[in-house]
């Protein structure tokens, strides 16, 4: 109990670093999850709007139907100003466009001499010009149903709906077999980083303290012995680890409420899980080297095993663009598996699917316990001799 209650006190004496990382996650899970649009996938065409000035002098059924139409598009006020003045507004940009229905548009819209509605807008700009041909398009489609025998009414309803953006504007649907990867897929790729520098500057500093010769002397003369220091050092590294894991978990589903509870969620949450308990007994494997020199050297070693571990597992370069040789030094590295299970994952994968990529980071762990009790054991034969 004692090596336990000291563990935690070292542990909290490097809590700079461990909240430094756990605020760069979280800074970047709000950036990938800002690049996904929430609940609501909006998939229609919206075209810009612009203020117009909109004046109907004939208040009649077919004004009325292209004012209407204009406050579907655009943003219409209502105001008496002089040319001059409307000129001034227009130029300045506070209006886009001034239209003006005449009197008797209606009765004469159909004859050669057809009154013409009256607009102003700067002719040097793209914004006018736009809100222009979207009147005139308008226009001129009724005028077309009715030359083609409609009625008023039904010629003001079909251009209604010719006129409409999603008719002519298609959007492609992402589909589930497309290049995208979804929401779950992209927040949980990077989180190995994240997971391997908060174990690492944590933990690696306080577990190379009790590996000490002069920590390691007094132990010596305890009551404890080495098993007890060493499940002490081990459990209490288990149990950050799973403080880290279950706080990237709630960070994550934040941004996951979609996804929570499902069965991609669960088996991505466990893929996480190994990986976190992996770098536990990764941890153990640096424990078993002399403590002084790697104690020096800690700031430069994290960031190279956490970076390197990273590019080349397929962390922050995707897998399909490392070369083979690259692959295949990725291989032997749990991020690499992590990776692996997480694309079989988003595409539909079942637990006996990912259970290799699960065995493999499982191997890695154990690989790294061996070798650090071989190590410990080596040099404590050395000593004896």
């Amino acid at each position: 109990m004692q090596v336990f209650k000291a563990f935690f006190k070292l542990v909290w004496k490097y809590k700079i670093g461990m909240f430094l990382y756990f605020g760069l996650c979280a800074m970047m899970t709000v950036l990938v999850a800002s690049q996904y649009d929430s609940d609501d996938k909006n998939s229609s065409y919206s075209n810009n709007s612009y203020t117009l000035i909109v004046k109907d002098n004939d208040n009649t059924k077919l004004s009325n139907a292209i004012v209407d139409y204009l406050k579907t598009q655009h943003d219409v006020e209502y105001h008496d100003y002089t040319e001059d003045e409307l000129k001034d507004l227009i130029y300045s940009e506070f209006y886009t466009a001034y239209v003006e229905i005449p009197q008797g548009f209606m009765d004469k819209h159909l004859d050669e001499d057809a009154l013409q509605i009256k607009t102003l807008y700067d002719t040097g700009k793209a914004s006018g010009s736009f809100v222009i041909l979207q009147l005139d398009s308008f226009t001129q489609g009724i005028l077309r149903y009715e030359n083609a025998g409609f009625d008023l009414d039904s010629a003001i309803k079909n251009t209604k709906k010719a006129v409409e953006t999603e008719n002519f504007v298609i959007l492609n649907e992402k589909s589930d077999d497309s290049d995208s990867n979804s929401k779950l897929y992209s927040l949980l790729l990077f989180l190995p980083y994240g997971i391997m520098s908060i174990v690492l500057w944590s933990l690696l500093p306080v577990v190379l303290k009790f590996s000490s010769k002069d920590i390691k002397s007094r132990t010596a003369i305890s009551s404890i012995s080495s098993h007890e220091r060493a499940l002490a050092l081990f459990a209490g590294s288990m149990i950050v680890c799973a403080c880290v894991y279950i706080a990237m978990l709630i960070l994550s589903g934040c941004f996951l409420k979609e996804y929570l509870f499902t069965e991609k969620w669960y088996l991505a949450a466990f893929n996480l899980l190994v990986f976190t308990l992996v770098n536990g007994a990764f941890l153990m494997f640096f424990a078993s080297f002399p403590s002084n020199s790697m104690l020096k050297a800690k700031d430069v070693l994290i960031n190279i095993i956490s970076i390197a571990f990273s590019f080349l597992g397929g962390i922050f370069v995707p897998l399909e663009l490392l070369g083979n040789d690259v692959r295949n030094v990725g291989k032997f590295l749990p991020t690499y598996w992590y990776a692996v299970g997480l694309r079989k994952i988003e595409a539909g994968s079942s637990f006996a699917d990912v259970a290799s990529c699960f065995g493999m980071q499982a191997i890695f762990g154990v690989l790294c316990l061996a070798a650090g009790l071989a190590i410990s054991r080596v040099y404590m034969y050395a000593k004896e001799s």
